[in-house]
């Protein structure tokens, strides 16, 4: 994507717009205020998929140019007016007119069609403009840095209510049924954060105790459902005001729920839109885990208020200072309002080991990523520039101090609001603050692709351990090529701890040492988990580990950090796969919930690389072992003074035992089902999950239709979404196809839920085949609703990255020869180095394990 020349940029937009709800277009006029920097003979603006109908240029002087051509370039998304006579320098305004049409691919201005209380089918128009689509609204200087004000009219249906980023100042009839809603002028802006929704709306309202003005809207009779994330925000915006040292600078925010939503959630300044699970909670309903990521997701949108719209970053390259921030901030300020939910053990969970799995490919990128074009921008949306960035931003936090950290993003901002920043003016700020080389320790994490592995070598001494750790490149291709040479070098805050006391030094060479007291010899590296490596010790240190994990007399951080790096370090080939496979039996009395959760994941995963290996039904009953302990402990039922953390717990080792086939688990889940099919309320919303997927293992046809009628019946989305998940647990052929097929009918599913079915087709055993086979099928329909970019396509890639033969490989590969993914090219290739990776794995692995279970 070729940037817009730099002689012309924006000041002040006036925009107005109309959409239609019977033809689902709209039409628009826009007055620009702008500055001619140096004389021109044309002017050049974003456009795309939009019809200019007239454009007149009128100087200071009351002068009106004519374009005598407009030149379109679809290719560079521009539009260019060319006059015959030269632009001088100076302020002068650009006039347009334009139609455009309100699509069905959540991006842009677009349309989303939903079904009220009453069950008529009704329409609401929104938007969605992050990173490249304000163009597809409005022609604009459609860049981050080129920042402007603007005053938005919309034109509307008069039974409508219209939302945008500011309050609105008028409502005027226009026409017979529509009026004119005016809205105040913006602050200074990126055009990725305007926003504008259209529809028939309700919101609940409240004020934060100094005076901003807080709603939740939502289609139907659904506003209620708000009120969980109403308290939240309200509680979010005097915490962040505090923290930032400079006050939420909008009269109003509000937070909208959209049917039909690409992502999980848009930071559009003071108009937050969302999908309907990631704002809405049913108090009767609604699970644990709703409740946590609805408060994570307002959490991580609100921190975009300073970290994104109040300062931008200058380009998309630095796309991570506005997602990382959010993923760290959101996590720290949930963990402030609700210290119960131990977030930061999660975030270690959901961030740093997702950001850990996918950084090990060579096809990973480093943080800081140069983009040219709209498809490398929205494949920077992904695990590096969320949870990388965010889990190198709590290392450094940790390593600064809190309060130091807190202060140099305070003077970050002071020094950059309303304007654009870069990753080195966050170093510069936290480096004036502390005192310390900011930038030359972070620009190894965010400059190069990658992360250490430190290799451990320990030495007793009466009570003190002498630790020397050496750093070299974690790659899971070590597997394949396990000499590849590798020079790069990261500056490491390594710390050490042998249980009573931790040491710290910062590495910045190849090797570094430690003297730690440990007087019972165990010694535990990178002590919760606040570094972004992999720590691969002697076969004795991980025997020496195995008694401080299972009497739990380590934090459940760095139980957890010790399970995920055995697992990390076997799938790469540092490891003996036995040795993972020893290790998760000393967490057998394990009573963390999120220790649980990525036991279970690491297990699955290596569940699904045996499905079809002669072991498998072996490793089941290993999995069966591993949870049958912890599930009787806990039991189905929520026992007084059960916490949040209790109800993740149940559902994840209720899932993961019926998973391995335990038939006492699976005959209960049937049951249960059964009196959820009568009375929805019999079922505690934490374990539904659960006991739909369980039930549906085994289910049948008359099942399969009933789950459907009960998706169809429900009035809640997430209850939608569990039953939709659901159906992707059958392991009958003809109910997986027949699922499959349905996921693609908009009247049976939306267009954002279509790519979990097909997700969760894929990690069925009996459905990674098939799934595979449909995307091929209709692969033009796919690319068609997802194939500019975004989430949904790279998602729908990876699930190939779950194939484990060379036979599958050379398939997908040829597949993506044919037919070329530009905006999930960086997908395909990992999918192919995971294929490549789980072939070579099973191949050095089945003897080992076939010994192992035999023994």
């Amino acid at each position: 994507m070729t940037m817009l020349p730099a002689n012309v940029r924006p000041k002040r937009y006036a925009l107005t717009l109309e959409p239609d709800f019977d033809t689902f277009t709209f039409k628009g006029t826009e007055s620009v205020d702008i500055e001619v920097l140096e004389p021109t003979s044309s002017v050049s603006i974003n456009s795309v998929e939009i019809a200019i109908d007239s454009c007149r240029l009128v100087l200071q002087d009351g002068t009106v140019l004519t374009p005598a051509k407009t030149d379109l370039d679809t290719e560079a998304e521009t539009a260019t007016f060319v006059f015959d006579t030269e632009v001088p320098t100076g302020e002068a305004k650009l006039e347009l007119e334009f139609t455009g049409e309100l699509n069905d691919k959540l991006r842009g201005f677009y349309r989303s069609r939903y079904t009220d209380e009453n069950g008529e089918e009704r329409y609401l128009a929104t938007t969605q403009f992050e990173a490249t689509d304000a163009r597809r609204a409005f022609p604009c200087w459609d860049e981050p840095a080129l920042k402007a004000t603007f005053q938005v009219d919309l034109v509307i249906p008069s039974n409508m209510v219209a939302v945008s980023n500011m309050t609105s100042t008028s409502e005027s009839p226009t026409s017979a049924g529509k009026k004119k809603v005016a809205f105040d002028e913006t602050p200074r802006m990126s055009t990725y954060l305007l926003a504008f929704v259209v529809g028939e709306l309700r919101s609940i309202v409240d004020t934060t105790p100094d005076g901003t003005l807080i709603r939740i809207w939502a289609t139907g009779e659904k506003e209620e459902q708000g009120r969980f994330a109403l308290d939240v925000s309200i509680r979010l915006l005097e915490f962040f005001n505090d923290y930032f040292g400079v006050p939420y600078p909008l009269e109003k925010l509000d937070h909208l729920a959209i049917p039909d939503f690409a992502a999980g959630a848009m930071e559009n300044w003071g108009a937050i839109t969302y999908r309907e699970t990631a704002l809405l909670v049913d108090p009767e309903n609604s699970s644990a885990f709703t409740r946590q990521i609805v408060a994570a997701i307002v959490a991580h949108e609100m921190a975009h208020m300073w970290f994104g719209d109040l300062v931008t970053m200058a380009w998309w390259n630095d796309l991570w200072l506005n997602e990382s921030f959010a993923s760290w901030m959101g996590d720290t300020a949930v963990d402030h309002l609700f210290p119960e939910w131990d977030m930061w053990t999660q975030f270690v969970s959901d961030d740093t080991n997702r950001a850990l799995s996918l950084d090990g490919l060579q096809n990973s990128h480093p943080i800081e990523q140069e983009v040219k074009n709209p498809a490398e921008i929205g494949q920077l949306f992904d695990a590096i520039s969320y949870s990388k960035g965010g889990s190198v931003l709590r290392m450094l936090a940790h390593f600064l101090g809190a309060d130091v950290f807190r202060d140099g993003l305070r003077r970050y901002i002071g020094k950059h609001q309303y304007g654009n920043a870069r990753t080195h003016d966050l170093w510069e700020a936290l480096g004036a603050v502390s005192g310390q080389p900011v930038a030359a320790m972070m620009d190894t994490w965010v400059e190069q692709a990658g992360y250490p592995v430190l290799d451990v070598v320990t030495k007793q001494s009466g009570d003190r351990v002498e630790v020397t750790a050496s750093q070299r490149r974690f790659m899971y291709d070590h597997l394949v090529v396990p000499e590849k040479p590798d020079d790069t070098l990261w500056r490491v805050p390594l710390s050490a701890t042998g249980g009573s006391q931790t040491t710290s030094t910062l590495m910045s060479e190849n090797e570094a040492k430690l003297r730690v007291l440990a007087g019972d010899g165990w010694v535990k590296v990178n002590p919760e988990q606040t570094g972004f490596y992999r720590v691969a010790y002697s076969p004795e240190d991980w025997r020496r580990l195995r008694a401080p994990i299972a009497d739990r007399r380590l934090s459940g951080l760095d139980r957890l950090g010790l399970q995920n790096d055995a697992y990390a370090l076997n799938r790469a080939g540092y490891l003996p796969v036995t040795a993972f496979l020893d290790l998760a039996e000393a967490y057998v009395e394990e009573t963390d919930a999120t220790v649980w959760s990525d036991l279970a994941a690491n297990l699955g995963s290596l569940e699904g690389l045996l499905v079809d290996e002669p072991v498998y039904g072996r490793f089941q009953g290993f999995g069966r072992r591993i949870f049958e302990d912890v599930v009787r402990r806990v039991g189905w039922e929520a026992r007084p003074g059960e916490g949040h953390l209790d109800a993740l717990l149940r559902s994840t080792v209720l899932a993961s035992l019926g998973g391995y086939e335990d038939e006492d688990t699976l005959t209960e889940a049937r049951s249960r089902f059964d009196g959820y099919a009568r009375d929805p309320s019999s079922v505690n919303p934490d374990i539904r999950a659960a006991v739909l997927g369980l039930t549906a293992r085994r289910g049948d046809r008359a099942t399969y239709d009933a789950m459907w009628e009960l998706q169809e019946q429900a009035g809640m989305e997430e209850e939608k979404v569990r039953l939709l998940s659901a159906l992707t647990r059958f392991e009958t052929a003809e109910l997986l196809d027949e699922t499959l097929e349905r996921s693609l009918d908009p009247d049976r599913v939306r267009v954002h839920n279509t790519i979990r079915i097909v997700a969760g087709v894929a990690s069925n055993r009996m459905g990674r085949d098939r799934a595979w086979e449909f995307v091929m099928a209709n692969w033009t329909e796919f690319h068609r609703r997802y194939g500019e970019g975004g989430f949904g396509l790279m998602t729908l890639v990876d699930i190939t990255g779950r194939f484990t033969t060379e036979e599958r490989l050379a398939d997908v590969r040829s597949f993506f020869e044919e037919n070329p993914a530009p905006a999930a090219e960086r997908s395909v290739r990992q999918s192919l180095e995971r294929i490549r990776l789980n072939s070579a794995w099973l191949d050095q692995n089945r003897e080992h394990l076939e010994r192992w279970f035999a023994d």
